[in-house]
């Protein structure tokens, strides 16, 4: 069986609660006029009852009535002997003498409340007083609430479902223009689209504002997915350019040397290829959270034995390196954050200056420790320091230096996966700081390198 949308099924229950509600109300007011109905007679019946009692006497034996008893409104009399023969007045019902009851009795013209108090004399012994008035007109406004109620639930039944119908439209238009941007963007691909809600600040209006929100963030992601994809085949086709070409060129010549000359570029294109492969491989596993983290890394001795390990590099520019160490450990990944000190490094010597410095120094403090990678060289623009870890962004758009253009991204995504944060400042002409922070783990004894 197909389901009813959401929208018929929220009208339907509300629908049936508004008249559950009103079944609920209309038995709640007429229980409660017929309890008053019944207070107010029962007490008609008593204040009746201690009026003949005062007017009735017994005279030698005999019972006297006072003509009073005949005056009382609305309300009769009648005596009755305890075997029920009629003393006096009119049996006006067939009910059994029940002391102090009210109850009501149906005759075939008339309704009646009635009354009985048993009334003992000296001589005569028990009598039944049982006293009567009608109940015609409290029982008559009662049905008639009944009937005028049969005739209005449908009507009230259409009102209900036709303004549940338009409140559940009006509170679910939101959601049909979400469905009707979504099914938009699905057909047409334009994440550019929002729903732009306004008005209250209610539920709905929320969950649009985190819609957009992630329109928005799915619009950059897939901007940056298509200038990622151009940038790699822009990157891959100058090397392959250049192995295609050399290929040819060694086609063509007939001296070995040559040739061999040729199958070095190609070598080195090659070469270039595969490192660019590996590091967008690299970049991918770390961003997709692939990479284990269960090494305990002790970070000045990583620092260290980088920092010797490029002193050479550095050297062929007349570059020092200089470290100021704390001894400081945690868990994380060694190879990723080996390589995002390195490429730190590298990036330093690359746009270093010559016989400049690249000062490495940490420092511990109560929630984690923080490495600063400092250099004196040419710096980098204030509007470019918002691009410098996007992938295969340059600084040097000449391509005069070598690198890849992703090793910045590298690091950015190593210092998000360990939970670190990472932060640069810059002035040309001066040189350029990278501060990454990590939070604290497992530190062994201080001691200084």
């Amino acid at each position: 069986m197909k389901r009813l949308p959401i929208k018929a099924r929220v009208t339907l229950w509300y629908a049936a609660l508004l008249m559950a509600l009103c079944v609920l109300l209309f038995i709640i007011l007429m229980t409660a006029a017929d309890m008053t109905a019944r207070t107010y007679h029962q007490q008609k019946l008593e204040d009746a009852t201690a009026f003949v009692l005062e007017e009735l006497s017994e005279d030698d034996g005999d019972l006297e009535i006072d003509s009073d008893i005949h005056d009382i409104p609305n309300v009769y009399a009648s005596l009755f002997e305890t075997d029920g023969r009629l003393i006096y007045g009119n049996a006006r019902v067939d009910l059994p003498f029940e002391e102090g009851t009210l109850r009501r009795a149906q005759t075939a013209t008339h309704s009646w409340y009635v009354l009985d108090t048993l009334i003992t004399f000296e001589k005569r012994g028990d009598v039944w007083l049982r006293m009567y008035t009608s109940a015609d007109a409290s029982w008559n406004a009662m049905r008639a609430v009944l009937r005028y109620g049969f005739w209005l639930f449908p009507a009230l039944m259409v009102v209900a479902l036709v303004g549940g119908y338009v409140l559940t439209a009006r509170a679910f238009s939101p959601v049909k223009e979400m469905t009707r941007l979504a099914a938009s963007i699905a057909g047409g691909e334009d994440l550019s689209r929002r729903i732009g809600m306004t008005g209250s600040r209610d539920e709905l209006c929320a969950l649009a504002g985190v819609m957009d929100a992630m329109l928005e963030r799915l619009e950059h992601s897939f901007a940056r997915e298509r200038r990622f994809t151009a940038d790699v085949a822009h990157e891959l086709r100058t090397p392959l350019h250049a192995v295609a070409t050399q290929c040819e060129y060694a086609l063509s010549r007939p001296e070995r040397e040559e040739k061999d000359e040729a199958l070095r570029k190609i070598l080195q294109k090659n070469g270039e290829m595969t490192a660019l492969i590996g590091q967008l491989l690299m970049l991918a596993r770390v961003e997709s959270g692939q990479m284990p983290q269960e090494d305990a890394c002790s970070l000045s001795e990583m620092v260290a034995e980088i920092a010797q390990d490029m002193e050479p590099v550095a050297a062929e520019k007349g570059m020092r390196i200089q470290t100021q160490l704390c001894s400081f450990t945690m868990k994380g990944n060694r190879a990723l954050l080996a390589r995002a000190f390195i490429n730190l490094v590298d990036n330093a010597i690359r746009y270093g200056r010559e016989g400049g410095t690249l000062r490495i120094a940490m420092r511990r403090g109560e929630e984690g420790v923080c490495l600063r990678f400092e250099d004196d060289g040419r710096g980098i623009a204030q509007q470019d320091l918002s691009m410098i870890f996007e992938r295969f962004w340059r600084a040097d758009r000449s391509r005069a230096t070598q690198g890849t253009g992703i090793g910045l991204s590298i690091v950015k995504s190593v210092v998000k996966a360990h939970a670190g944060t990472l932060s640069v400042t810059s002035e040309l002409g001066k040189g350029t700081c990278f501060t990454l922070c990590f939070p604290k783990g497992e530190e062994e004894n201080s001691r200084t390198p």
